[in-house]
């Protein structure tokens, strides 16, 4: 699947993200390497990370211990929910904090599925929810017992520039993870690790 990077993500942005490859506990990841596309500043790990993610992604935060990592994942995607099984552990200990940032292109149905997260009182809590009976779902096939909302112009556009960041950052598919090194480099993880290979990762994020 081929994304395409819409106007919600502004030019400089799109200009500014390059990938490179690096290798890392057998693992497949990429390195978003500084630009000098903003002048008179450069687009550091750091502003990408501290100042741009942000303030241009919606996301629902699980956690509040231990290293943060960005996980975007679509409802439809059945390897996001096993790998939201494989970060719950490590969230409940401390270990680790994840913001989950929705996006909906798997299916007709996605947009409606995250946007009952994202217009929820409590979004932690329809994620939760949702997390807890979506396998009995897929594995029935009964999807209409899904919670689902109509998605309003403001999740709609949350939606739309979570998905064109996706891009930007060069996933083409979900989960796609993304954290940040001690050594400040930002790396990703396209596609679903193990709970194992998370816990071997954790020592060196900040």
């Amino acid at each position: 699947m081929k994304i395409s990077i819409s106007s919600a993500i502004p030019k400089w942005l799109r200009v500014g993200i390059f990938m490179g490859s690096v290798l890392l506990f057998g693992i497949g990841f990429a390195e978003a390497q500084t630009s000098t596309a903003i002048p008179p500043k450069k687009l550091t790990a750091g502003i990408l990370w501290k100042q741009i993610l942000a303030h241009h992604l919606t996301y629902i935060q699980q956690g509040h211990h231990g290293p943060v990592i960005y996980d975007f994942q679509d409802p439809n995607c059945p390897y996001c929910h096993v790998m939201y099984e494989h970060e719950a552990p490590l969230i409940k200990a401390g270990k680790l904090t994840v913001r989950y940032v929705p996006v909906a292109f798997l299916t007709p149905q996605s947009p409606a599925e995250a946007a009952a997260w994202l217009q929820s009182p409590h979004p932690l809590k329809a994620l939760e929810h949702f997390e807890s009976v979506v396998k009995i779902a897929i594995r029935s096939g009964s999807y209409h017992l899904l919670p689902k909302s109509t998605p309003n112009a403001k999740t709609t556009k949350e939606l739309k520039q979570n998905l064109a960041m996706m891009g930007a950052l060069g996933f083409e598919g979900t989960p796609a993870i993304l954290y940040r090194a001690k050594n400040g480099q930002i790396g990703r993880i396209p596609g679903m690790i193990s709970e194992n290979q998370l816990s071997k990762l954790l020592p060196h994020l900040q």
